[in-house]
C-alpha cells in the first residue's frame, strides 16, 4: 500500500507519525503508525476473516512529504485459504483516517492463470473493494501435459520412421527423403 500525502494533509500527516515532535520519523515511530493503518484494514475471503500481517515498511523525509512527492510505503501479506474450483470473493475495507484521505483500491490482473476476476465493485468513496472471482477447475490432462507431448513425440517418430521400416522388413531398400 502506498500512502502519499497531499500538500495541504502532509503537515496533520507527519505529526501523527512523528509523535515525540522531533521532525524525524523513528523505526518505532514508523512501525506504530503502520500498525495503525492495518488495524483499519479488514480483509475477508467468502467471508471469513482473513488478519492482515505486516512485513515492511518506508517513510519518507517530512520534506518530501510536505511537496507531496513523499510516499508512504507499507506492504503486509495475508494467509488465504486454498479455494475450490468455482465462485469466490474477496472483501476489502479501509478506514484509515477517512475523513481526510482519498482512496483508490484495484484488483490487479491474477499471475496464476486458474484465477479469474469476474467483477469489481467499490464504494462511491473506495472504503471498500468486493472483487468476484472465479477459480478454474485443473483440466485432468493439464497435469500430465508431459504425458501427452511425449505419446505425440512417439506417435510423430513412429510415423516418420514406420515405412522406412516395414520397406525394410519385405526387403526393399529405403528411400531417402529430401
Amino acid at each position: 500500500m502506498d500512502l502519499t500525502a497531499g500538500v495541504n494533509v502532509a503537515p496533520m500527516v507527519f505529526l501523527l507519525i512523528d509523535t515525540n515532535r522531533d521532525g524525524q520519523i523513528s523505526a518505532a515511530e514508523g512501525r506504530a503508525y503502520a500498525q495503525q493503518v492495518f488495524s483499519s484494514m479488514m480483509l475477508s475471503v467468502d467471508g471469513g476473516p482473513v488478519p492482515l500481517t505486516l512485513v515492511d515498511q518506508q517513510f519518507p523525509e517530512f520534506r518530501e512529504m510536505s511537496l507531496g512527492v513523499g510516499a508512504i510505503r507499507l506492504r503486509g501479506t495475508a494467509t488465504v485459504p486454498a479455494a475450490a474450483a468455482g465462485r469466490h470473493q474477496v472483501f476489502y475495507r479501509n478506514t484509515h483516517q477517512s475523513e481526510i484521505s482519498v482512496y483508490l483500491a484495484n484488483a490487479l490482473v491474477p499471475v496464476d492463470k486458474q484465477i479469474e476476476i469476474a467483477g469489481q465493485r467499490r464504494d462511491y468513496a473506495q472504503h471498500e473493494l468486493t472483487v468476484d472471482y472465479r477459480v478454474i477447475p485443473d483440466a485432468p490432462w493439464a497435469s500430465s501435459w508431459w504425458l501427452i507431448v511425449g505419446l505425440a513425440t512417439a506417435g510423430v517418430l513412429g510415423v516418420t520412421l514406420w515405412p522406412r521400416g516395414l520397406n525394410c522388413r519385405r526387403g526393399v531398400s529405403p528411400r531417402v527423403f529430401r
